[in-house]
Parts: structure tokens; sequence; C-alpha cells
């Protein structure tokens, strides 16, 4: 006969482990001395480290009480195939989790480019989003709710993919009395992971007059008036569609960064 410390040392656990599997009626010592020694036979071993692999696949102690008792082979097929499907679950977990921190690190910093309001000519490239089906005013509520509804629908690990994300919405020749009563909609660049039943849109390719601005109401205005003149010295056409995109991931008020960039394409 083993004493608990010899036994736990041949199966490779510990003396609490032991102690706790008797209390918990799932593992009990071959004999009890009158002083309260517990010792343990050598053939105990191989039930013990049935036991314990069961435990270290993800077998609750409870459920393997039940299984000794029964020692019904239909029943523990039936737990390890549960415990497979849980396993397959978050080995695809894992796995999207993994996409998402490889496409990360694979982004460019977004960096706050030229002085706050001042407009610029630069060249974008051709870009697929995900856009939300619907849009609202710049509310709060009303963007809070949008927002937590579509990254709901594209997956919430997409927050930290880096990938470009903003606003779009109609705003004609970037009036900015219009602003304020403009709808929205939220929009992420496409990633490489899916984002099923997700409607989705094109930033074409080409020239875009752009201006940095802080994400407040009365940065956005400023900027909006200075782009609009921009326009109008430099006799350029623009398209109706602004693009309000975010210059960090880190959101500091209506799903927005402090810095973000107002966009229109030259057309």
């Amino acid at each position: 006969m083993l004493t608990i410390r010899k036994f736990a040392e041949l199966a490779g656990t510990t003396r609490r482990t032991l102690l706790f599997y008797d209390q918990e009626d799932v593992f009990r010592p071959a004999q009890v001395a009158a002083n309260g020694y517990r010792y343990y036979s050598y053939d105990q071993l191989y039930q013990l480290k049935f036991i314990l692999q069961l435990r270290h696949l993800g077998l609750s102690v409870a459920a393997i009480r039940s299984l000794l008792k029964t020692n019904d082979a239909v029943q523990l097929n039936a737990q390890l195939a549960n415990l497979t499907e849980h396993i397959q679950t978050e080995i695809d977990n894992l796995t999207l989790l993994k996409k998402t921190l490889v496409e990360r690190y694979q982004q460019p910093d977004l960096e706050m480019g030229g002085r706050l309001h001042t407009p610029a000519i630069i060249e974008r490239p051709a870009l697929s989003f995900w856009c939300s089906p619907q849009s609202v005013g710049c509310t709060d509520e009303e963007i809070s709710a949008l927002y937590a509804t579509f990254y709901t629908m594209i997956g919430s690990l997409k927050l930290l993919n880096k990938h470009e994300s903003g606003f779009l919405t109609s705003l004609a020749e970037s009036d900015p009395t219009g602003y304020p009563t403009a709808n929205f909609r939220i929009i992420k660049a496409v990633s490489l992971i899916d984002a099923p039943d997700v409607p989705t849109l094109q930033r074409p390719a080409g020239r875009y007059v752009v201006a940095t601005a802080l994400n407040d109401m009365a940065s956005i205005l400023h900027a909006l008036e200075n782009i609009r003149q921009y326009v109008t010295q430099q006799q350029l056409t623009i398209d109706t569609e602004m693009w309000q995109l975010n210059l960090n991931e880190q959101f500091t008020s209506k799903a927005g960064s402090k810095y973000i960039s107002i966009e229109y394409q030259v057309i």
C-alpha cells in the first residue's frame, strides 16, 4: 500500500487533488486507517489516470462521478462528443482572434496629416467598406445605438484590426449648414475576415480633397467651410459623398476618434 504522498507522486498529481476527489466521491483511497491516514493500492493508479485525463479534457467532476458510477460507455461517448463540439468552437474563436491580430500588425499606423482645417489634395486607393444598413442623425443616442448594432453584425473583434472606420453621409458642396441635420451611415473597411449579410460599398480610387478636424461640431464645420472655399478657389468639382474617417482607433465620442479626416472625391 502507498501513502497519499507516494501515490500522488506516482500518479503525477498532488495530495490536495486526491483529497478533493475523495471529498467529491470521485476517487477514494483503498483504505483509511484508524488515525485517518489514507492508503492507496498500485492498481488504483489506472483509474486515477483515467479520471485525470477526463478532467484534462474538460469534463466536470460531477460528470466524471456519474460516468464512474454507471460505467456507461454510451454516456461517456455522448459527453466526449459534446466536449468535441465545445473544443471546435474554442478553436474557431482562437483562429478568428489570431486572424484579427495578424491583420492588425499588417496595417500601417493611422496618422494625422497636414494642419488642422487646411485642405489638401491626396490620392486615395479604392477600398471596400462594410456599412450599416440604416443611417441616423448625429445625436449621441442615435449613433451609439447604430454603433452597437453595426459591430454586432460585423463582429466586435474588428474594432481591433486598425482598418479604416468612420461615417459616410451625403453633403453636397461641402455645405456646413447641412451637416448638423445630415444622416450618417457607419462604415468599416472590409478585412480578410468575412462578415456575411452586411452591406458593402466601394470608395473609388482617385484624388480627394482632405481636411483634418477635431471631432466636435465647431471644428468639423470649420473644416467643411475651408473645403468649400478651397474647391471654389481651385475650380474643382467634388462628389456629394462626404467620407468622415477616424484617425485613431480610440474613440472619444460619437464613435469617432479625437481627430478625424473629412474627404471628398474630386470628379
